[in-house]
């Protein structure tokens, strides 16, 4: 069974403080404070297409495409790495 999520999902999942939800091309780059102190960084791909579905950006299901196995120091780290994986 394939597990999807939205950019409005990871938002709300999202410490509004240290996170991040950035859509960057076709690519949905996620950052988040973890309980050991770091930072998360993971890479997702839209599955929908907004003009397709008429769905808005935040409501189009996306999927894990990279996740890294390192914590960051800070969530510009993190997203530093989401970048290196396009």
């Amino acid at each position: 069974m394939d597990i999807f999520t939205t950019m409005e999902h990871l938002a709300l999942e999202t410490n509004p403080t240290y996170g991040a939800v950035i859509k960057y091309g076709d690519r949905v780059f996620h950052t988040d404070l973890t309980w050991k102190g770091g930072f998360s960084a993971r890479v997702y791909e839209f599955i929908d297409d907004p003009e397709e579905t008429g769905l808005g950006d935040i409501e189009c299901r996306l999927s894990l495409i990279a996740e890294a196995k390192e914590e960051f120091e800070d969530s510009g780290h993190a997203i530093e790495w989401c970048m290196r994986q396009k």
